[in-house]
């Protein structure tokens, strides 16, 4: 799927906008301990963010992107959460909304290399996102050896899955440089009344009331409707299930992070000489880190083939709505016990190519998504995430300061503990590996195998690294 571009505004429709069963159940997640918001790690020119004492420019950042939040209106909501009876929650605009609760600098401790960056976005994407508030944040972290500034942005799933978050990304990173245009005041709408409430939640049961009627009077539409997503669901559970290794256990609380970067062009080139994608190759570098990980840990078997759960774009290709989910997954086989990277690349274009004549699974019905809930910590059909998102193919500007690099960060969630995150952004593929500090002390043996992987496909990869350097 191709960037998707800015977000824009739309029209505010007098209609609800309610919880997605799905957002419900990513919430359902959080509650129970597992943070469910996805973050992405910038590096931005310096020059245009501090003043001539050396001071950040904080307050015309927040002025800047307070301009553009227009185009990303969800930015600007809250969830109001009805008494019993009046539906589920409600996306409503925040009253009391100031840019500057959410925009926000941490200076990073010296050196100010990449390990020290690392360590203070960890320490910041830890909590959990304040509900009270829009459910997002943007953090400034200047202190870095070369004089460029990181940045955090962290935003929660029920908001937005990876397509719809690069474009809410877009509509605050601009793609010229220069301060965003001045805008027309926001005028918030006031919250939803009870009697609102009460008058959506029963338009939408006489929906759905009327829509079973139409099933029932069209039985043929429902056993193709069911039978679809049990094919879905029969392709899924049909791999088996994946290998018992050790990282598969309850996820904690802490969280480790690590950057692994490739050229994009040398990339594609590998992946067309052995037949297949950029999706392909890196799916051949997250099997070549486990494959170091294994070994590592002495747990690496002959013709071992680990189950990633893959991340699978759901949207039409006309569905560029910057809000919502539209999740969807694949179980890929990760042949790591293939000591060759090249052959390795090969088995897995082949086993995606058969793959994508089948449409990825959805969870549907709230008794599915209840029932993934309740069995992430103990499920046994992939050992580890990934998700790979095409990013803008230009650089954005943050307050008309150029970003330089972009690193998407994943969830890590019931017991699967590695989470890799990968990012086409203006000519790099940068990958951004999270494991649980506790059961991946040695993340970086599989970051090291992965970066190794790479290059010996021809990809051009390298690990953490001096910043400015």
């Amino acid at each position: 799927m191709a960037y998707a571009g800015q977000a824009t505004a739309g029209s505010r429709s007098d209609r609800l906008e309610r919880l997605s069963p799905l957002d419900a159940a990513n919430m359902r997640v959080e509650s129970r301990g597992g943070p469910m918001h996805v973050a992405a790690i910038g590096v931005v020119d310096g020059t245009a963010l501090f003043d001539p004492a050396g001071r950040l420019r904080l307050a015309e950042v927040r002025v800047d992107l307070n301009r553009r939040l227009h185009r990303a209106p969800r930015l600007r909501q809250v969830l109001v959460r009805p008494r019993r009876g009046l539906g589920p929650p409600a996306w409503a605009d925040d009253a009391r909304f100031d840019v500057a609760r959410h925009v926000r600098a941490r200076p990073v401790p010296a050196p100010g290399d990449e390990a020290a960056l690392l360590a203070v976005c960890e320490e910041l994407n830890q909590p959990l996102l304040d509900r009270s508030r829009p459910l997002w944040e943007l953090w400034l972290l200047p202190g870095l050896a070369d004089g460029n500034v990181g940045v955090l942005f962290r935003l929660h799933h029920a908001v937005a899955d990876g397509i719809a978050a690069m474009a809410m990304m877009g509509a605050l990173f601009g793609a010229v440089p220069g301060a965003a245009p001045p805008t027309p005041p926001w005028r918030t709408a006031p919250a939803p009344s009870a009697w609102q409430l009460f008058t959506d939640s029963w338009r939408r049961r006489a929906d759905a009331a009327a829509a079973a009627g139409f099933r029932l009077r069209h039985p043929a539409l429902v056993v193709h409707s069911f039978g679809a997503r049990a094919r879905q669901l029969r392709l899924a559970l049909g791999e088996g299930l994946a290998p018992r290794v050790s990282w598969n256990q309850p996820a904690g609380t802490r969280r480790r992070l690590l950057l692994v970067r490739a050229d994009l062009g040398s990339a594609k080139s590998v992946a067309h000489a052995h037949g297949g994608t950029v999706n392909d190759l890196v799916l051949a570098a997250v099997a070549g880190g486990a494959r170091r990980l294994l070994v590592s840990r002495r747990e690496l078997r002959p013709r071992m083939v680990l189950k990633a759960s893959v991340a699978a774009a759901a949207r039409a290709p006309a569905d560029l709505a910057p809000t919502g989910n539209r999740a969807a997954v694949m179980v890929m086989p990760l042949p790591a016990g293939e000591p060759d990277p090249a052959r390795r690349l090969a088995q897995i274009a082949q086993a995606t190519s058969a793959r994508k004549r089948h449409p990825p699974y959805q969870p549907g019905g709230r008794f599915a998504q209840r029932a993934m809930v309740w069995a992430m910590p103990r499920q046994r059909l992939v050992n580890l995430l990934i998700s790979n998102l095409p990013g803008p193919p230009e650089p954005l500007y943050l307050a008309g300061a150029r970003v330089l690099e972009l690193f998407q960060v994943g969830v890590v969630q019931g017991n699967l503990t590695v989470a890799v995150g990968v990012l086409s952004y203006a000519g790099q593929l940068n990958f951004a590996i999270l494991g649980d500090a506790d059961a991946l002390p040695d993340l970086n043996t599989f970051a090291d195998g992965a970066a190794e992987a790479l290059t010996q496909l021809g990809a051009r990869a390298t690990t953490g690294r001096i910043l400015g350097t």
